[in-house]
């Protein structure tokens, strides 16, 4: 590999701050910059990448499919009860599902609704449910299939129905 500032070949070329410029420079030229940063030494691109891969990693919940489940109205009060049933704080519960305690006592408040990773957290640590399974009720008969009704289609219906 060469040397970014002189040109010289070199098998161990180390990042090197110069000017506010990052290069890879030998052993000889190295000493002209300054010691960069982990962040600096392997480039923006890929922090973020390796950012974004340890974040993928630490969500080991499954997201939730949409339009399937809800969070029940009242979800405030059922975290502030099942906590104190368990003898917790509320420090002490931020402390043991790794979440501040502001934001806890801000969902106990109704103030803030959690999202499906907080939910998932509250549940398995106070053993409670917080998400309601909603059925979707279909109100045409079993007799149309999907069709729009036309203006004669409500007038048959109301002569029907008197």
């Amino acid at each position: 590999m060469l040397c970014e500032m002189c040109g010289a070949e070199s098998a161990n070329l180390e990042p090197r701050k110069v000017s506010g410029s990052v290069l890879r420079l030998c052993s000889s030229c190295g000493e002209m910059g300054s010691q960069t940063s982990f962040r600096e030494s392997i480039g923006h691109r890929a922090y973020v990448s390796q950012a974004l891969e340890k974040r993928r990693q630490r969500d080991r919940y499954e997201e939730l499919e949409p339009d399937e489940y809800v969070l029940v109205s009242d979800y405030g009060s059922r975290v502030r009860r099942a906590r104190e049933k368990k003898g917790l704080g509320p420090a002490n519960l931020a402390i043991k599902i790794s979440e501040k305690k502001s934001i806890l006592t801000s969902v106990e408040a109704g103030n803030m609704k959690p999202n499906e990773k907080l939910i998932k957290k509250l549940e398995n640590a106070l053993g409670i449910k917080l998400l309601e399974k909603v059925e979707v009720q279909s109100s045409t008969s079993s007799n149309q299939t999907n069709k729009a009704l036309t203006m004669g289609d409500l007038l048959k219906q109301a002569m029907d129905e008197k």
